[in-house]
């Protein structure tokens, strides 16, 4: 199950790279569908509209499944066809915490100070030649990113905890090219 590859249909090509394992998929919907099902069950009796939490719930599939995703070989292939490629990425992901602000208004700032600081520090990773030293600066990044996580005032704790799946999503799993070896 692990090394099967299968064909990705053209329209999920962005999410899951050219070809994947049925291992990998599993792995990336089991995670989502849990991660979302989190957000349900906790904020399933808040005050927010029904339009707000669908989105929400899709928010929360889409960072928790890009998380695995932009660890696996498929994703992390397609993406290391082209630099620009990897830019338009990271630059879509400006709407997310877009997305997170709109439903949690009262975290402006600590969304958009984490927000700026995530996608910074991903430009900076995408620019760094050796993959052993992309690995060593983006969990040196992450980790100032979740130090900041914690000194920033969030009244949400599930809002917090987005967050740094954003960050992790971004600044580890996808800048970095796992597939990659330098050979030194």
């Amino acid at each position: 199950m692990q090394n099967k590859k299968i064909q990705v249909h053209k329209f999920l090509i962005e999410l899951f790279g050219r070809e994947t394992t049925i291992f990998d998929l599993l792995a990336v919907i089991i995670s989502s569908v849990l991660f979302a099902g989190l957000i349900l069950l906790i904020k399933w009796n808040s005050d927010f509209s029904v339009l707000k939490k669908i989105i929400l719930t899709i928010l929360a599939l889409d960072i928790a499944g890009g998380v695995v995703a932009n660890f696996t070989s498929g994703t992390n292939n397609y993406y290391a066809e082209s630099l620009q490629k990897r830019y338009l990425f990271v630059f879509v992901h400006l709407l997310q915490p877009s997305i997170l602000i709109w439903i949690f208004p009262n975290e402006l700032l600590a969304v958009l100070g984490e927000s700026i600081f995530t996608l910074i520090s991903s430009i900076i990773v995408l620019n760094i030649k050796k993959h052993y030293n992309q690995r060593i600066i983006a969990v040196t990044l992450l980790l100032f990113s979740l130090i900041l996580s914690t000194l920033f005032n969030y009244t949400d704790p599930l809002t917090k905890m987005i967050m740094q799946l954003f960050s992790l999503k971004l600044i580890l799993a996808f800048s970095v090219n796992w597939v990659s070896t330098d050979k030194e």
